[in-house]
């Protein structure tokens, strides 16, 4: 095929169907023919631009409330992501981090403990004071070595 013979052809050949030998006769040309198949990009081109100038998008409202109601129709129950959250692999660091509360609870618990004690504890603690002043651990004081 020649290219005065191909050209005339091109808007055909971007409409008919593979199967057709006149078809098959511009695709050799076209993998030969660097001008013809440059003809026929632009060829493409220019017709894609006309039918997207021709083309009607609808109002954004419209698409909104398409995409709602497939969304509805095709979502997922809240069953099936409950599950498939539930299944989701667990990163290494949200282990570490889970093994790390207990330590952060007893921490938590230290601290606290080394502050003073509350006024009530005090006043419970002073008529015991005077016991409890000279205690040590090697010499136990005298009222305290007839309980043991």
């Amino acid at each position: 095929m020649e290219c005065r013979d191909c050209e005339p052809q091109l808007i055909d050949y971007t409409c008919t169907q593979p199967d057709d030998p006149v078809h098959a006769e511009i695709t050799r040309h076209l993998a030969s023919c660097p001008d013809c198949a440059l003809e026929y990009c632009r060829l493409r081109a220019d017709l894609a631009g006309i039918v997207e100038a021709h083309a009607e998008a609808p109002h954004a409202r419209v698409y909104h409330r398409l995409r709602r109601r497939v969304a509805a129709e095709v979502g997922e129950r809240w069953w099936t992501r409950s599950r498939r959250l539930l299944l989701r692999p667990v990163p290494i660091y949200g282990a570490v981090l889970v093994s790390l509360v207990p330590l952060a609870l007893w921490l938590t618990g230290l601290a606290t403990s080394r502050q003073s004690p509350p006024p009530r504890a005090r006043e419970l603690a002073a008529p015991h004071a005077e016991l409890l002043g000279d205690y040590d651990a090697i010499a136990l004081p005298q009222p305290l070595r007839d309980v043991l």
